[in-house]
C-alpha cells in the first residue's frame, strides 16, 4: 500500500524525538522541504503529452512538477517500435535539414532561471509537425510535495530511501530550534551550544545517508545547460 503523509508523518513522530516540539503542519512543512533536497539528486519521472498544431514549431516545456531535464521525446506517438527524437543544438545542420531531432531553448527572460518551477523553456521539433499529431515527453522533476495538512496525499519517494526523509527533518527540527533560542537569548547558551551540535550532527547523517543511497558513479540527475548555450 502507499504511504500517505499522515503515514510518514507517524513514522517520523516514532523515529526522531525532537518533533515533539513541532506540530502536525510544522513536520509537513519540514517532509515538503526534505522531498524536495531529496528530488534534487533522486527525481522523479513523469509523462507529458504535447498537442501539436501545424505551424508552430515550438511547444513550452512542462513545468508544473519542478522541470529538471528531459529523459526522452516520443514523436509522433503510436508507432510500434516506439520513435525517439535526438536531442541536437538548434543551429546543428541535422536539425535544419529537419532531422528526427528536437533541440531546447532557454526560457522567457535572462534574468528568469530557467529550470524554475512554471518558467520553463521550449522544446522545438526539428521536423514539420501537423495538427492533431502528439508527442510524448518523458522528464525529470519533484517526486509530489504534500500539500501541508493533506494527509492522504501520496508520498512518491520510494518506501526504502524513506530514511533520507527522516534525516532531513531531524536536521530541520533541531535547525529551527537553534533559530528559536537564538532570536530570544536568555540563560540558554548552553542549551543553545547542544542544539547546534546536535543540529549539525544531524545534517551530517542526512549527507552520509544521501551519499550511500547515491549509486556510485551517478552524478545528480540536474540538467546542465550551459552544454547547450543555455546558461
Amino acid at each position: 500500500m502507499p504511504v500517505t503523509l499522515a503515514g510518514l508523518r507517524g513514522q517520523i513522530r516514532t523515529l526522531v524525538r525532537s518533533t515533539a516540539d513541532w506540530s502536525d503542519g510544522d513536520l509537513d512543512r519540514f517532509i515538503g522541504d526534505a522531498i524536495r533536497a531529496y528530488s534534487a539528486d533522486f527525481p522523479r519521472e513523469w509523462r507529458h503529452t504535447l498537442t501539436l498544431a501545424t505551424g508552430t514549431q515550438a511547444y513550452a516545456l512542462p513545468g508544473g512538477h519542478g522541470f529538471v531535464g528531459v529523459v526522452s521525446v516520443e514523436y509522433p506517438t503510436g508507432e510500434d517500435p516506439p520513435r525517439f527524437l535526438d536531442l541536437v543544438d538548434e543551429w546543428a545542420p541535422y536539425f535544419g535539414a529537419g532531422g528526427q531531432a528536437y533541440a531546447l531553448r532557454s526560457g522567457p527572460g535572462d534574468d528568469v532561471d530557467v529550470t524554475a518551477d512554471g518558467v520553463a523553456g521550449a522544446l522545438v521539433f526539428a521536423e514539420t509537425v501537423v495538427t492533431g499529431e502528439s508527442a510524448v515527453v518523458v522528464y525529470r522533476g519533484l517526486h509530489h510535495v504534500p500539500v501541508v495538512g493533506a494527509d492522504t496525499d501520496i508520498i512518491t519517494v520510494p518506501e526504502p530511501h524513506f530514511e533520507a526523509l527522516v534525516a532531513f527533518v531531524e536536521f530541520r527540527c533541531h535547525a529551527e530550534l537553534v533559530s528559536d533560542e537564538s532570536v530570544n537569548p536568555n540563560e540558554t547558551s548552553i542549551v543553545l551550544s547542544m542544539l547546534g551540535e546536535q543540529g549539525r550532527r544531524a545534517w551530517n547523517r542526512w549527507r552520509e545517508v544521501m551519499q550511500r543511497l547515491r549509486p556510485v558513479g551517478v552524478s545528480s540527475y540536474r540538467l546542465d545547460w550551459s552544454r547547450m548555450g543555455l546558461e
